[in-house]
């Protein structure tokens, strides 16, 4: 059995996800404590616990210790997969980190499929990825490793009041291969997706967000395709995500709209976000290293990427997948950028 120090690094939620998941993945049981413990809040909260619920259910396990509270989690992995899994999300807890959860555990089984209803929950959160963002940029680059996942959106949810429903098809690979992701000599194509709620149309802050995205681009004469998306939701909520596709990377940048934040400070988060990859050459954002680290350490072949900034969640995920799986990730800084190489 793994023993595991929730503290750890960043110590916040991505212990647990990463930690269960690469567990199931090796079929051995995992203990985790001191969870959360550097948080103002310690414990198990309620998104937490709704990742990991989701995780022991798709695969038939077992989780001890799972409450809210709780600073100590046993996890049983089992091997009854599931091909369909239904995830009641009461609160605005986010679906990306469900889905960051699941995404890795999948692959502890070949060739399965499951489809998984999220019924509540948010699209859009101010500390997690976006459902835009993980299937425009996250899910794509799995592609390329022969991961193939899908999701719908028939209702988006924001804070506070969540209210999404999204479908989401996982069919894990028989075999995962590696990638080596690198900028190329020019943009293919960048794209603008701006979503508001109806409660903000009379403001035009679907509009403004990505209007403000634009007039950044232009100065760097960087031509994009905008989509504006005007839905109904729960209360009011926003988000825009602007990307772009270049050699076999994607660029981007994305934020979610909070009270008192103008929508054009939202769009320039975005922009900031999307051009601190573009113009440092690198080929992954600060964001999506974390997200990519555990399938590539799965992998039949290494990977390489380029990130301008190191999170402590990514170093957090660096620590756990060399603790827990065979791969060693090497960090080499020049320039402006540090360049990971993921050797399995």
């Amino acid at each position: 059995m793994y023993l595991i120090d929730g503290s750890q690094g960043e110590g916040g939620g991505s212990v647990l996800r990463i930690a269960t998941a690469l567990a199931l993945v090796n079929q051995e049981a995992i203990t985790i404590e001191n969870i959360r413990k550097k948080r103002p809040v310690p414990g198990l909260q309620p998104q937490h616990l709704l990742g990991l619920r989701a995780l022991t259910e798709l695969c038939g396990g077992k989780l001890v210790g799972g409450k809210i509270g709780s600073e100590k989690i046993t996890f049983h992995p089992g091997s009854e997969w599931k091909s369909n899994l239904y995830v009641n999300i009461p609160t605005a807890g986010s679906i990306g980190l469900i889905l960051q959860v699941l995404q890795v555990g999948m692959l502890a089984s070949a060739d399965h499929s499951v489809t998984i209803s999220f019924q509540g929950g948010g699209t859009f959160g101010k500390w997690a990825p976006t459902v835009d963002y993980i299937h425009n940029v996250t899910w794509q680059i799995f592609k390329q490793m022969n991961y193939h996942l899908e999701l719908s959106v028939n209702q988006h949810g924001f804070y506070p009041k969540g209210g999404a429903e999204v479908t989401v098809s996982m069919n894990s690979p028989l075999k995962l291969i590696g990638v080596n992701l690198t900028q190329g000599a020019g943009l293919k194509k960048t794209t603008i997706s701006s979503i508001a709620t109806t409660h903000l149309k009379n403001a035009r802050v679907a509009e403004r967000q990505a209007e403000e995205i634009q007039r950044n681009l232009a100065e760097h004469d960087i031509d994009a395709t905008t989509n504006i998306s005007i839905l109904d939701a729960k209360n009011p909520g926003s988000g825009v995500l602007v990307y772009s596709t270049t050699g076999n990377a994607i660029i981007a940048g994305d934020a979610v709209g909070e009270k008192r934040r103008s929508a054009e400070k939202v769009g320039h988060t975005a922009f900031q976000n999307y051009f601190s990859t573009l113009s440092n050459q690198c080929s992954v954002d600060k964001f999506l290293a974390d997200q990519i680290l555990p399938v590539m350490a799965l992998a039949s072949s290494s990977s390489t990427f380029t990130t301008p900034i190191l999170t402590k969640h990514t170093r957090t995920n660096i620590n756990l997948i060399e603790d827990l799986t065979n791969a060693k990730i090497s960090i080499e800084k020049f320039d402006q950028k540090f360049q990971l190489s993921v050797d399995v």
